[in-house]
């Protein structure tokens, strides 16, 4: 193969993975991401003397670097609320972020009056939302677990989870869900695929 032909490949290939870490809802894997496509990119530029693109390329992984380390260095001091319904700062949640939950769980219609909900919040920011019903027996039936995309580390959703059952609040959350998008975090979580788009994580301290 030319040399000729394979910078190009190699220069394809750097500005695709640019663009498809545009497309991530994880705040973390877009920034891996682009610097992994910018430096491949700033390789490509400096073989064929493109010196403007090497300098734009340069920027783009250093500016990325600098916000992945403030990324790891902000200060995480979460707390749970509790309420029930949709009024007030769970409807103002899900209309905020509506299209971003819709990637995930693409199913859902909206709150309902008699959900239970639990908000997460980091200070006094709102860093994500899960809601759905919990039965007498403490199963609770999630139909929304939706993290803020600056909290997608699993931090959030471990904490969540784990202040929920140590609370007893409930002994075992059931969630379905269709979204490949969120299948990776729920195995990250503890959940176990226990039928084709269900799963189960117990929560049970006792």
């Amino acid at each position: 193969m030319e040399t000729r032909i394979l910078l190009e490949i190699i220069g394809y290939i750097g500005s695709a993975l640019v663009v498809i870490s545009m497309m991530m809802t994880s705040v973390l894997r877009l920034r891996v991401v682009n610097v992994l496509g910018s430096a491949i990119a700033l390789c490509y530029a400096i073989a064929v003397k493109a010196y403007p693109v090497a300098a734009l390329n340069a920027f783009l992984i250093a500016v990325n670097v600098v916000k992945t380390v403030q990324l790891f260095r902000v200060e995480k001091n979460y707390c749970l609320t509790q309420s029930k319904g949709a009024a007030g700062l769970p409807k103002y949640l899900v209309q905020k972020y509506n299209d971003d939950i819709l990637n995930f769980f693409p199913d859902f219609k909206g709150l309902s009056d008699d959900d239970d909900v639990f908000i997460l919040m980091n200070g006094d920011v709102a860093t994500g939302i899960t809601a759905g019903k919990i039965d007498g027996q403490k199963n609770f039936f999630v139909a929304l677990d939706y993290t803020t995309p600056a909290y997608r580390d699993n931090s959030a959703g471990l904490f969540l989870f784990n202040e929920i059952g140590r609370r007893g609040f409930c002994k075992k959350a059931i969630l379905e869900s269709s979204s490949k998008n969120h299948e990776a975090y729920m195995y990250k979580i503890g959940f176990k695929k226990v039928s084709r788009g269900k799963y189960v994580l117990d929560l049970d301290k006792n």
